[in-house]
């Protein structure tokens, strides 16, 4: 699994760098993306159902935002 920490950005950086990171890794291999711009969630999950990418979870605790992702 290959994680990034973009703690500290807000989007529509949070999404670059997601997909930039993406862009990186084999199909078939999860990406956790930790942030904390409320608006993630929302992005991260709209731009991989666009592109085929799957959330297999997201979890929130306090303003920590966890994302997994299975790249397709």
């Amino acid at each position: 699994m290959e994680y990034l920490d973009l703690h500290g950005k807000v989007c529509p950086f949070v999404l670059f760098h997601t997909k930039k990171k993406l862009e990186t890794i084999p199909a078939g291999e999860k990406l956790e993306v930790t942030a904390d711009d409320p608006t993630a969630k929302e992005t991260i999950s709209g731009w991989c159902r666009a592109h085929r990418h799957e959330i297999l979870t997201i979890e929130e605790s306090g303003t920590n935002i966890k994302i997994t992702i299975l790249k397709h």
